[in-house]
């Protein structure tokens, strides 16, 4: 981030030129320094103004559809979502679910088409309205023209920057329910969403209070937010919202996901390489299980800014053979179920779906103490929570766990039927069905009056 390069410049007093290049000293780096500062300020104050205003415009709307009511609709079993899928499984994930709840169609907004599926039909804005307005105001506009033409039962945003607040701006102006998926837990919005992976609102110099309490505002004019945990759940309800705060997570297909006869891969990492996801503690965790146990074996999945910095890691700390570094993998299913130990290192998490992948494929999970982890695993019974900071347990998990086929075993087949029964396909769309259905049938009642 901006700030953190600023940081490193007046730390080492001189700013790096591309490799083969003599560093720029002290006084030729001061103006560029100053220049950098200058850009961070514009583009932190580009950011505020932005997410300020769409937050202001979403609430504002809100506001005003209650004093004129919504009237009444003939439910047409669609919905329109909106959102950004980076990745495959992520979006089969959360959108199957939704399929299978008894929609007649889920109508996606999103800049590019992802994994085909039955019962979804993606809208992608014209690229005349992009070039205008820039992706994510093209998003909300696209919502609301699809709004007119397919009439939708209501709108549903991943994370509250853009897509969600979008789907509130859309819904309002059509006179439909507005629904909130926080997947990423309360970080979204704390600080103004600066600790989020959102690449725009990261963009922030430091923690925006203002934008916070916009964001908290936005949250409170939702008929349904929806949460990963327990955590979640209490952290939104505490802030008083007007609608309904629902726990539903991530779905996982235990057909496609099937424990492998042998596990070659002894500890596996699967995430982006960011500071969020903390990658290079999975290499660190390595170096001393590989030094107790030389034939161990490790693979890493996920791609991302730290890839070089963790590869770097590894080849100081001497397990660079020992590591298989696979880059991002559209298909792991194979990889989970020949995977002995799954490691996660997050600093912060909602219910990690590929946690939870690992899980139905009969991985023992050892994963950080943080975000509603805890909702699915259960300490000493279908796995380990590790404190974040604490490296020496989640090394010693490991050990154990690799020393101990028979304990291994045990919490394997706890970790399968706990993980089944709580995000199995089946039971995530009925869960999905049931909380869909009632808010529509009592969107005419709650809304006819301010």
């Amino acid at each position: 981030m901006p700030h953190k390069v600023l940081e490193l410049h007046r730390r080492d007093n001189c700013v790096h030129d591309p490799p083969g290049r003599r560093a720029v000293q002290a006084g030729f780096g001061w103006p560029l320094t100053a220049s950098l500062a200058v850009r961070a300020r514009l583009g932190h104050a580009a950011v505020a103004l932005g997410a300020g205003a769409f937050f202001v415009v979403a609430i504002l709307s809100s506001r005003l559809r209650r004093l004129v009511g919504s009237g009444r609709f003939a439910p047409t079993g669609r919905i329109v979502l909106l959102g950004t899928f980076y990745n495959t499984n992520w979006f089969l994930s959360h959108v199957r679910p939704l399929v299978r709840s008894g929609l007649r169609e889920v109508l996606v907004v999103t800049d590019e088409p992802s994994e085909p599926l039955p019962g979804v039909r993606f809208s992608c804005p014209p690229r005349f309205l992009v070039a205008a307005l820039g992706r994510p105001l093209s998003r909300a506009v696209w919502a609301v023209v699809l709004g007119f033409r397919e009439r939708p039962d209501l709108f549903m945003g991943y994370h509250i920057v853009p897509n969600s607040v979008s789907a509130l701006l859309a819904a309002r102006v059509l006179g439909r329910p507005a629904v909130y998926q926080m997947t990423g837990g309360p970080i979204e919005i704390e600080g103004g969403g600066i600790g989020s992976e959102n690449s725009w609102l990261t963009r922030l110099r430091g923690p925006s209070p203002a934008l916070e309490r916009l964001g908290i505002a936005a949250l409170r004019e939702f008929d349904l937010v929806v949460v990963r945990g327990s955590g979640a759940r209490f952290w939104v309800e505490s802030k008083r919202p007007r609608g309904r705060v629902e726990v539903v997570p991530g779905s996982v297909d235990p057909e496609e996901i099937r424990p492998a006869g042998e596990r070659p891969i002894d500890l596996l990492y699967v995430g982006r390489f960011t500071e969020t996801k903390r990658p290079i503690a999975f290499v660190e965790i390595t170096a001393p299980v590989a030094a107790y146990r030389p034939s161990v074996r490790a693979v890493m999945i996920g791609d991302g800014p730290l890839l070089p910095d963790a590869r770097a890691r590894a080849r100081e700390l001497g397990v660079l053979d020992r590591l298989d570094f696979r880059g991002r993998q559209t298909e792991v299913a194979a990889d989970l179920g020949q995977a002995k130990v799954y490691v996660l290192t997050s600093r912060t998490e909602g219910l990690s779906i590929a946690m939870a992948e690992a899980m139905v494929a009969g991985a023992v999970p050892v994963v950080a103490r943080v975000g509603d982890l805890s909702d699915l695993v259960s300490d000493g019974e279908n796995g380990y929570l590790v404190e974040v900071e604490d490296q020496a347990r989640f090394v010693d998990c490991a050990r154990r766990l690799l020393d101990d086929p028979a304990l291994r075993e045990k919490l394997s087949r706890e970790a399968r039927a706990s993980a089944t029964a709580y995000v199995g396909l089946e039971h995530v769309s009925a869960v999905w069905a049931g909380h869909l259905s009632r808010l529509v049938a009592e969107w005419p009642a709650r809304r006819g009056s301010p």
